[in-house]
This record gives C-alpha cells, structure tokens and sequence, in this order.
C-alpha cells in the first residue's frame, strides 16, 4: 500500500538520530507518517513511538548516503518531504506538498545561489559538457519529491551516478541533485526561501515556515512583524527595511 504522503529522515550516530526526536519535538509537523533510513548499528530508542526505521547496508561513509538512500527508495512511498536534523517546521508547509504533486520536486534555493562557484563545482558542470552559465543551487536539506514519477527517481539515480564519479566527494549531495535536475530536463517548483531559512543573514519575507539551522529558533520566527523585510543576526530579528504592505 501507497503512504499517499510522508516525512522522511536520513541519519545515522546516536547524535544525529537524538536531532530528529527534537526536530519532531520541537516541530508543526502535518500529520503524516514519520520514517527514518539509517545503518544497521545506530540506536533508535529516543525516537517518539510511531517513528519507522528502515535500516540499510550504505556503500558511502559521509554525507553521500543521502543521495545513495534517495536513490532507492521503498516503492510504498508516494509524496515525500525530506527533512536534514538540523530543521524545525515553524507554520503551515503544505504548499511543498502540492507543488511536488504538480511539478515533481519542490525545492529553495540555497543561500549561496550559484552552482558553478559553489566550492567550485564548475569544473563538474564543465566535465559533464555544461558551461557555467548561471544556473541556480537548490539547499537539499529541505525536498519536497513525488517518488510515484520515474522521472524523479531517475534524478535521484542520476545524482548517486555523478557523486560517485568523484573519489574525493567534497560536495555532498547538494549540487548533485541539481545538476541531476538539469541534465534530466526536470524543472522543479521553486519554493520561496521562508521554506528554507539557514540564517546566515539572508534577508527574510514575511515569516519563516521552515528554520534549518542549528541555531535556536527564535520565538518570533514565525510571526515576523509585517511590513518590514528582516534577517536574523545571532538570534535576534532585525527589521532591515520598510516595504509596502
């Protein structure tokens, strides 16, 4: 049977796997079922009752399993949002939820927006036969994907398949997923940055839905004052400007 739509986890180490019990703690989630991928050895005893493992033998050792457990994913899974241990669910998300159904994969961009400067991932692009010409970077902490579309699972596929074309690995799954995207000619629904706040000073609009970050949340996060654009600097909430309401 289908899970119509469910919230996934990939972690694994005891300290990982204690960040998504307080990530599920801390968050509004939608009430759909909870799963976690990790190895054959963590302990998963702090999860909340309701929580199911899958347990699975990783080829990779860092941060490329994720992009090794996107690849082969159980065929009972339908909508997924993928969550990173470091992200809190602050306000209502289900717009990801309908835009994955609509166009397949929903994403935000990544703060640090541009794929060929990203740790100069340009000389991958250029090894795959595609200039630098400005193409965006989605953060894949946070992916809305519908696994039912085999064109989404061949992007995840095809983004193991590039990763593991390079030995040393240095770019995790991030940039690989994007490029998957593009070379699949699959043009995902951009979410808006509020889906996928980093505080890193990025400047904010209207209120963050989605806070990945290891910092606290701050308590107004989701309720920012209207008419003003802000970004956060340490844990605190600045208005940068004044915009029209």
């Amino acid at each position: 049977m289908v899970e119509p739509r469910i919230i996934l986890f990939i972690a694994w180490g005891d300290s990982h796997v204690a960040l998504v019990a307080q990530c599920i703690a801390e968050s509004r989630l939608p009430p759909y079922p909870v799963f976690l991928i990790t190895d054959t050895t963590t302990q998963t005893d702090m999860l909340p009752p309701g929580v199911a493992v899958l347990r699975r033998d990783f080829a990779f050792s860092s941060k490329e399993r994720k992009a090794e457990a996107f690849a082969s994913l159980p065929e009972t899974f339908g909508t997924v949002l993928f969550l990173d241990v470091d992200t809190r669910v602050l306000a209502d998300i289900s717009l990801g939820f309908d835009k994955a159904e609509q166009y397949g994969i929903a994403m935000a961009p990544a703060p640090h927006y541009s794929l060929a400067d990203f740790r100069s991932f340009g000389r991958v692009l250029e090894r795959e036969g595609l200039a630098p010409q400005g193409h965006v970077i989605y953060n894949s902490g946070v992916i809305f994907f519908d696994w039912r579309v085999a064109k989404v699972r061949s992007v995840f596929q095809q983004a193991l398949a590039l990763a593991s074309k390079d030995e040393t690995r240095t770019w995790s799954d991030q940039p690989y997923i994007t490029l998957a995207m593009e070379m699949m000619d699959l043009n995902p629904y951009t979410l808006s940055p509020s889906f996928n706040h980093r505080a890193f000073g990025e400047l904010i609009s209207g209120s963050v839905r989605i806070w990945h970050s290891y910092q606290p949340v701050p308590p107004e996060a989701a309720q920012l004052e209207p008419g003003y654009l802000h970004r956060y600097e340490g844990t605190t909430a600045v208005r940068v400007m004044k915009v029209p309401l």
